[in-house]
């Protein structure tokens, strides 16, 4: 008998659907692991906003002398003493956004609330980012 050598039509169909099954496979591993990093960038985009937003916040809460001027549910001005003069910082939220007077600090906020209590000299201020929601509680020191 003869020895044949190379290969036969059958095992280079074996090994075209032997490669199709592998390229696949790591194709839908590859899409699953793109989709789960979109998904959590999306996610800590919102975390780092609120992070900016407290930022902001604790500066101003901790300035010597500050105090709550007028508050409302959508916004809060507050107001210190520096080099004898006073000086206002206002808070707002309109149309989704967070603004520090007319500065926007924060955008796609979904919901939120500003609750004064004035004789516990505390601010507390509830923020949905995208689908991160956070309640802090701000006090102010005298």
């Amino acid at each position: 008998m003869k020895e044949e050598k190379g290969v036969t039509l059958i095992s280079l169909i074996v090994y075209i659907i032997l490669t199709t099954v592998v390229i696949a496979g790591v194709s839908l591993i590859t899409s699953s692991f793109y989709k789960n990093v979109r998904q959590f960038d999306n996610e800590s985009e919102s975390v780092v906003a609120y992070s900016k937003v407290n930022m902001f916040f604790l500066r101003d809460i901790k300035r010597e002398g500050v105090q709550i001027d007028a508050y409302q549910n959508n916004y809060i001005i507050l107001s210190y003493e520096k080099d004898l003069e006073t000086l206002y910082v206002q808070y707002s939220i309109q149309n989704g956004a967070l603004y520090r007077d007319r500065v926007k600090i924060c955008d796609d906020i979904q919901d939120s609330r500003i609750t004064v209590n004035t004789s516990d000299n505390t601010i507390e201020v509830y923020l949905k980012i995208g689908n991160y929601e956070k309640t802090t509680t701000y006090v102010i020191e005298n």
